[in-house]
């Protein structure tokens, strides 16, 4: 094979300003770009949301924090930000994202080579571009990054998100835990009910009938966790239910990934928190409504996915004539016997079955 990597890469500016899940998701690519480039200096232009996924990541050395939700930043600002970017004089820019402002963003920064994806406008600030066109169901995006960063990569990477938990914060966790008198031979369930849309949340009423099921069949502890906005969804779930569950609010991505890891089970919809799951090999049932279901499936052998296959898929998710069937209306059932065909194999929990 012939050596398709760059010369005199000393910094590496990598943008992926977006989702928890776009992140870890692109984190096997970055692994890749360490193991060819390892003396270079490799930065990561996050977001406020995602950034957090980055501690404790041996392949970046430095995360650059961009903040597109507030609008009305003084046109000061931005120049200041664009200078900024601009003073560290990387050499390449890996565009991750596929979005016009981020081709942009390559180029603002002065790097020599700008790496990214034939697609939007801009696309002609890049050097170097992958022309494929992918269609829906056909590849993950673990692979879609992968096929990107080959364009000056040799080698394969491992398909495996990677995501770092510190001592510290497992050991808060634990005493979370301990104050709600969770012992650590407890089977205990987490749900998560939340999701970054409406179309892409399963109803709470059947979350609430799963949390019900796993605490009778197994004497399980239940353990809802949910965003800052989420409230009235958790609220419906206790209303719903009839068991004791416990419900929080993490404080942060770092705590809600420490909680996640400390579950023997996890239940969940298409969502950043899914991902989080792949990545730490919790057990994991993904509820999975329009959204493509190939590219986004958790990355892990420890994950299964539920949907309901529909004649209009693939579809423009946000746009339904049909009120999203696909997610409102797929069976408890089938949910339940695909969280029970994981649980039953699991020898630690099989001892509390009711």
């Amino acid at each position: 094979m012939s050596d398709v990597r760059l010369p005199n890469i000393q910094k590496i500016l990598i943008i992926r300003n977006d989702g928890i899940g776009d992140l870890l998701n692109a984190t096997p690519a970055i692994a890749l770009l360490r193991k060819n480039y390892p003396e270079s200096e490799i930065t990561v232009l996050a977001s406020p949301l995602n950034a957090p996924m980055l501690v404790g990541n041996p392949d970046v050395d430095r995360v650059l924090i961009l903040d597109r939700s507030n609008e009305h930043r003084r046109l000061r600002d931005r120049i200041r930000f664009y200078r900024r970017l601009r003073a560290e004089r990387y050499d390449l820019a890996v565009v991750m994202r596929t979005a016009s402002w981020c081709n942009c963003m390559a180029f603002l920064s002065g790097a020599k080579y700008r790496l990214g994806r034939y697609r939007k406008r801009a696309k002609s600030l890049l050097t170097h571009t992958w022309r494929k066109k992918y269609h829906k169901g056909e590849v993950h995006e673990v692979d879609r990054n992968f096929d990107l960063v080959g364009l000056i990569c040799n080698g394969e990477g491992h398909r495996r998100l990677v995501l770092n938990l510190l001592n510290d914060e497992i050991a808060r966790t634990e005493q979370l835990l301990t104050n709600w008198n969770i012992a650590p031979n407890d089977f205990l369930v987490g749900i998560h009910p939340g999701g970054s849309s409406f179309d892409k949340r399963w109803p709470e009423e059947n979350y609430a009938k799963i949390a019900d099921t796993f605490a009778h069949e197994y004497s399980a502890k239940v353990l809802i966790l949910r965003g800052p906005n989420e409230v009235e969804l958790e609220r419906n779930i206790q209303k719903a239910g009839q068991s004791n569950f416990i419900s929080y609010a993490p404080k942060s991505v770092r705590e809600l990934a420490c909680l996640i890891k400390r579950c023997n089970f996890f239940v969940c919809n298409d969502s950043g928190p899914m991902h989080i799951a792949a990545a730490l090999d919790t057990r994991t049932v993904g509820i999975f409504g329009p959204t493509d279901h190939v590219v986004w499936r958790p990355l892990s052998d420890k994950a299964t996915i539920v949907r309901r296959d529909m004649p209009c898929w693939p579809c423009s998710p946000h746009r339904c004539k049909i009120g999203w069937e696909c997610a409102k209306k797929l069976p408890v059932d089938t949910v339940w016997n695909a969280a029970e065909e994981w649980v039953q194999g699991e020898a630690n929990v099989s001892d509390h079955k009711g």
